[in-house]
């Protein structure tokens, strides 16, 4: 299949499989769900690396189209539900655990050692969840120690990607790279204020 150019934004990462832009706040800390339809049950089967690269900005707004010689890489968090197999009656479930019933995948919404005999199918405490869901997670800090920082009419930018790896396969290891694109870092008057 054809590929995105990693600088092309113009892509929907919910729809397409080409680049993405992930558009972001200085000093905000964010979690996305991002669908890997590669994979039936995101589980730690599988190794999952995200990172942001420092784009060689150059101070203008523009997104750059290479990554700064030296610049700062960040590794992110991958977050994954806990699988806890078929739904039993009489288990003791916590937050963001899922489970499979009736053919269908539900997730615990909130609770710790959540015990009742209500199917989650008539429990409003679960919400049908695609098993196949990963959370990538963005510091507050990741643009701290880059080079050029967003101002008030400039964004700074960051290549981002993601790779997820079969760790159970002994015959042949696939790797996969369902998302690329830029990070769009804006200015915050917030960020730029000490906090009280």
């Amino acid at each position: 299949m054809a590929r995105s150019k990693i600088s092309n934004t113009s892509v929907d990462a919910v729809s397409d499989n080409g680049s993405i832009l992930w558009s972001m706040v200085h000093g905000e800390q964010l979690e996305f769900p991002v669908i890997l339809d590669f994979i039936t049950i995101a589980t730690t089967s599988y190794a999952y690396e995200a990172v942001v690269v420092e784009a060689l900005n150059l101070g203008d707004g523009e997104p750059p189209q290479l990554p700064r010689p030296s610049g700062v890489q960040t590794v992110l968090t991958v977050r994954l539900a806990n699988w806890r197999g078929v739904w039993e009656a009489l288990g003791a479930y916590d937050q963001e655990d899922f489970v499979l019933y009736n053919s269908i995948y539900y997730k615990l919404t909130a609770g710790a050692d959540y015990v009742s005999a209500t199917t989650p199918d008539l429990d409003s405490n679960w919400v049908v969840f695609r098993a196949n869901t990963a959370y990538i997670q963005f510091p507050a800090t990741l643009t701290d120690t880059w080079t050029v920082k967003a101002s008030a009419n400039l964004a700074v930018y960051g290549f981002f990607e993601l790779r997820v790896t079969d760790t159970d396969n002994t015959i042949f290891v696939k790797t996969w790279k369902p998302l690329r694109g830029l990070v769009e870092i804006l200015y915050s008057p917030t960020a730029a204020v000490a906090d009280v």
